[in-house]
């Protein structure tokens, strides 16, 4: 049963488009250790969710370091045996200079695991930022026979989709002839205004008509929320039902690309994959609030597969399977550890947040007669009738103790999550998630 935030009604949009291509995860280029395997586990997990492509963010194209990562990921994917791929994304807010990121895809173009895109099948190029490179994504296009899909949205930091490209993407998009699709970045999460306010989809929408108006392809976010507490900087963005959300509305809409934000960002805390602590050595501080020890967010990865399945099928959310041939139902559940009334180190956007018990559950085609409870404290929240397909809800009332949500037949639990560590009152603000699966 979907139960969004009562604060806002999903948007449900059905738009004939072409048929959904490719997932890829966002994967941020840090420093992994080259006596470790972390670059192959790093690939090998990619493969297993079933993502086409890492794409890279560059955010210092010069460094050794980045360079031994960038070596560590490529070997370890034609190790793979598997056609699985590797782009850049330049992150042209980190180092703007075009021409540092083009020196270092030259060197990997023509790796065998590089990815390739559209009807010519040249290496794909994206990035974060760009918006005033318009000559100078010319002047590359012109050197090099690529796919160009960058991020072009202009909008200040957590702006979301307010910016100019999302509200007049024809009058902002019009002198970008030279690229060959557009990807949204800002609009996998509200805006931050101050309160609850759902994911929407009708700037991807708008951004998505202009495109295919003009013959080009649109990549569109999806991410389960923004939590970041680094250099000075602490900021909130809706992650309770963000996630499943995010993925009904992609499904609608079916975009030609989309891109999970992010497999391994701790910073922002929107990472489905593993954080490799030699990656945080200059930023430590990152560890105290996402890390693989008590903040795992791998739970989300079954729902991730059973969602890229249906996008490249052209299915609904009512639609989505669990992976595989999996006979019974996949999901998890996520909330945080301790109430929004923390007093101590408050995020920015810290009234956007709720506290509620959140889950995705995906329920194979068929199967009759289950019921989601979700327990908070040892109080029942909720106890609602599953469907086949995706079933999703963020539950207010969460209380300190433990969190459960259980799949029943009849009386018995077939399935539950159950909190690894249960919700306190502390008084420091942590608004990552504990995310656990179901079992």
């Amino acid at each position: 049963m979907r139960v969004p935030l009562q604060i806002a009604a999903l948007v449900v949009l059905n738009l004939s488009v072409s048929k959904a291509q490719s997932v890829f995860a966002h994967y941020m280029v840090g420093t992994v250790d080259a006596t470790t395997d972390h670059a192959q586990r790093d690939i090998a997990d990619g493969i297993t969710v079933g993502f086409d492509a890492f794409a890279l963010n560059i955010g210092n194209s010069t460094a050794d370091w980045a360079k031994s990562t960038v070596d560590q990921l490529f070997a370890a994917a034609e190790g793979s045996g598997t056609k699985f791929g590797l782009f850049f994304s330049f992150d042209m807010l980190q180092h703007p200079v075009l021409a540092d990121h083009i020196n270092l895809f030259n060197g990997y173009r023509d790796h065998p695991n590089y990815f390739r895109g559209g009807a010519n099948g040249f290496p794909v190029v994206s990035s974060y930022g760009g918006y005033a490179a318009v000559n100078d994504w010319a002047s590359f296009k012109d050197s090099a026979d690529i796919y160009l899909i960058p991020n072009l949205d202009d909008s200040a930091p957590r702006a979301g989709d307010s910016a100019p490209y999302y509200i007049d993407p024809a009058g902002q998009l019009s002198g970008y002839d030279v690229v060959d699709g557009f990807f949204s970045w800002e609009s996998a999460w509200p805006a931050s205004t101050g309160g609850p306010v759902n994911v929407s989809s009708a700037r991807d929408q708008a951004v998505m008509e202009y495109a295919h108006s003009v013959g080009k392809d649109y990549m569109m976010g999806l991410s389960s929320l923004q939590y970041k507490d680094m250099n000075g900087e602490t900021w909130y963005r809706i992650g309770e039902a963000n996630l499943p959300q995010r993925m009904e509305q992609i499904l609608d809409l079916q975009p030609d690309f989309t891109k999970v934000i992010t497999w391994n960002d701790g910073g922002e805390s929107h990472y489905i994959g593993n954080l490799w602590e030699e990656g945080y050595s200059t930023a430590p501080e990152i560890l105290e609030y996402a890390n693989m020890a008590d903040w795992p967010h791998d739970a989300w990865q079954p729902l991730i597969t059973s969602f890229l399945t249906a996008y490249k099928d052209g299915k609904t959310a009512d639609q989505m399977e669990p992976p595989g041939s999996a006979s019974d139902p996949i999901g998890a559940m996520w909330y945080r550890g301790l109430l929004k009334s923390c007093s101590e180190n408050i995020p920015a956007n810290v009234d956007s947040a709720v506290d509620t018990v959140n889950y995705a559950i995906v329920v194979p085609a068929g199967s009759t007669d289950l019921r989601i409870r979700v327990s908070s404290g040892g109080n029942v929240l909720s106890t609602v009738d599953a469907r086949p397909g995706l079933n999703y809800a963020a539950l207010p009332g969460m209380a300190v103790g433990a969190q459960k949500v259980e799949v029943l037949s009849g009386d018995e639990t077939v399935l539950s999550a159950t909190s690894t560590s249960g919700v306190t009152d502390a008084s420091r603000c942590n608004f990552n998630f504990n995310v656990v699966g179901l079992q």
